[in-house]
């Protein structure tokens, strides 16, 4: 158990190690700032669409283990969301967060990544077992937040795309099956309504 989350944190790590690695060494190209932005960006929507297909993987596959996976995921997740938006206020605003108020009110899709984070931060603060038990059944409504939050990331994705549309359109299908199925299910576990008394039809006798 401990050599696999050893290695799920590892795995996650990587590509930031890599980032990291790469823009000290002078390796990331022309624009190794706005290199640092995408990739972040890139590896938080990777890891968010994880999170979502880890519990039905774990059902199809009968592997319960992937479950107990999904919470250093979404930490990993919002990890990467949190660089994503602090390499956007280094290396283009400057901490000027006067200016970010600005980019807020004048670009929507910043204003869409950002509610993004602001949605993710509270399903990463109760991500504890304290908060799941302080928090009873609400814990789960909560953390279904991550849906929201994965949704919001393949609009900002296509918001930020100019030209070429076919990775962001991409993830943005990912995501609607995702829902698909998820809708699905959800259907599926609540059984066919009931008839009511005005629907049913009289017992007929010859």
């Amino acid at each position: 158990m401990l050599v696999s989350r050893l290695l799920l944190h590892f795995g996650c790590a990587l590509p930031g190690c890599c980032l990291a690695a790469g823009y000290l060494q002078g390796k990331l190209g022309v624009d190794p700032e706005k290199t640092i932005i995408w990739e972040t960006g890139i590896w938080a929507f990777n890891l968010l669409i994880l999170v979502v297909l880890l519990p039905r993987a774990a059902r199809w596959a009968r592997w319960p283990m992937l479950i107990q996976c999904r919470r250093a995921v979404g930490l990993w997740a919002f990890t990467y969301v949190t660089g994503h938006l602090l390499a956007f206020i280094t290396f283009l605003l400057g901490w000027d967060i006067f200016r970010l108020g600005e980019e807020l009110l004048k670009r929507s899709y910043i204003l869409v990544g950002f509610i993004a984070w602001i949605t993710l931060m509270p399903l990463a603060i109760t991500s504890t077992k304290r908060w799941v038990q302080r928090l009873g059944p609400g814990w789960k409504r909560l953390h279904q937040g991550v849906y929201i939050a994965v949704v919001l990331a393949a609009v900002h994705y296509l918001m930020t795309v100019r030209s070429d549309y076919a990775w962001a359109g991409s993830y943005a299908m990912v995501v609607i099956l995702i829902l698909a199925l998820r809708f699905a299910m959800w259907r599926q576990t609540r059984g066919p309504a009931p008839l009511s008394a005005a629907t049913r039809k009289p017992a007929t006798t010859d």
